[in-house]
């Protein structure tokens, strides 16, 4: 019978005691909470392999899909969270920015392009902001919603990266 040491099944955590290369993690939170500046906030963090929200991140190479902002603002928020954290852009080219703004798919037809243009770009992470403009089906019914995490869980496996997208809570009280 064929052993499995322990050491081959553990992948590299990105953010430590957090996340770690193959796994997924959900940012929540309501509307206009501020979850797109926490998410490049982390961008930055493992693109620059510093601590994010004082956790250590390894460096990375990172994709960031951009759902919601047009590619203009989306750089200019970049920079600006750069110059508010005081970190030098030394390795700002390992933030790789797809923007879909008004070009999104449902998440089933999104994968393949996602897995496509991912492929031998050797991202650590993928984080989709947000996901409500790429989710299918309702996303009050546990199958819909275990098929849609089903999804991110295969892209996770074959491209040996993180997954890491956003969503708000429904508006309202």
């Amino acid at each position: 019978k064929e052993q499995l040491k322990l050491s081959t099944l553990i992948t590299p955590e990105l953010i430590k005691g957090i996340l770690r290369c193959g796994h997924k993690m959900l940012i929540s939170g309501s509307s206009k909470a501020g979850k797109s500046f926490l998410l490049m906030e982390l961008c930055i963090a493992l693109a620059e392999g510093i601590p994010w929200l004082g956790f250590p991140c390894k460096k990375s190479r990172v994709l960031y899909v951009n759902l919601e902002i047009d590619p203009a603002s989306c750089i200019n928020r970049f920079l600006r969270i750069y110059d508010a954290l005081k970190v030098p852009k030394k390795h700002m080219d390992d933030i790789v920015i797809w923007n879909l703004r008004g070009k999104a798919l449902p998440l089933d037809k999104l994968v393949g392009k996602l897995v496509h243009r991912s492929k031998g770009q050797q991202f650590n992470a993928i984080i989709i902001d947000p996901i409500y403009k790429v989710i299918t089906g309702d996303e009050n019914s546990a199958d819909q919603m275990a098929n849609f995490c089903n999804q991110f869980d295969k892209r996770c496996t074959e491209l040996g990266c993180a997954v890491i997208y956003c969503h708000h809570h429904s508006k309202g009280s």
